[in-house]
């Protein structure tokens, strides 16, 4: 018979491990809609520090386990397949997580490709604040600017926009507002060195497909009318 500390130590150990059990789901189903790379990271963290509290439920069964000298228990059983199944779920959620973070490294590197030594210098901190789809906006914005999509006008009304917003934001943008104001540069090699941080100044809801699914004269008047207004 279990005597009542044992018991007690058991269920214990038990309701840890179904509450963190939870715990999982909740940051599973949250980073199924999550966007934002930052409160990924986040999520990251919190699912890395559920490696100790597994590593310390596996010591405290071991132990129980050692008291009972291997004898069969329901209860132990029930205990043992519940860390399996959270062993498995943490390995599930961070190799998820891992496979994101690596597919925007790689989105950003290629962003950043385009640009030359100099250029990338003044953007790569701003890039590491763009999430997915603000990487994939900028990637399609940039292939409609080389491709002379865009007239000289809307060239001309967003730079204009983004000189004025360019205060406003929460990083050091002095060396983004002396390309504008440069007068060595042409409309669209400084657009396309400022076009990163469009993101940062307005929330865009268009369409981000890649190819003729984006819609590219939308896309341009939506953002210039919300920098303007913003």
């Amino acid at each position: 018979m279990l005597s009542p500390a044992f018991s007690q130590r058991l269920q214990d150990l038990e309701t840890h491990i179904s509450k963190d059990q939870e715990l999982l789901k909740e940051f599973e189903e949250a980073l199924r809609y999550e966007t934002n790379p930052r409160v990924k990271a986040g999520y990251r963290q919190e699912i890395e520090r559920q490696w100790d509290s597994l590593a310390r439920y596996k010591q405290e069964y071991a132990e129980l386990d050692q008291e009972l000298l291997n004898t069969p228990n329901a209860k132990m059983q029930k205990v043992e397949s519940q860390l399996q199944q959270m062993d498995v779920k943490l390995n599930i959620l961070l190799n998820g997580q891992i496979a994101i973070y690596e597919n925007q490294n790689q989105m950003r590197q290629a962003l950043l490709n385009r640009y030359d030594a100099i250029e990338r210098a003044i953007i790569s901190a701003i890039t590491q604040q763009l999430d997915q789809a603000q990487l994939v906006l900028i990637q399609n914005l940039i292939d409609a600017l080389e491709a002379n999509l865009i007239s000289e006008q809307q060239m001309q009304h967003m730079l204009a926009a983004l000189e004025k917003r360019i205060p406003t934001l929460p990083l050091n943008s002095v060396a983004v507002a002396e390309i504008i104001k440069d007068p060595e540069l042409d409309a669209k090699h400084k657009l396309k060195i400022t076009l990163p941080i469009v993101p940062m100044l307005v929330e865009y809801e268009g369409e981000l497909e890649f190819g003729s699914g984006f819609n590219i004269k939308l896309a341009w008047e939506q953002l210039i009318a919300k920098l303007r207004r913003d």
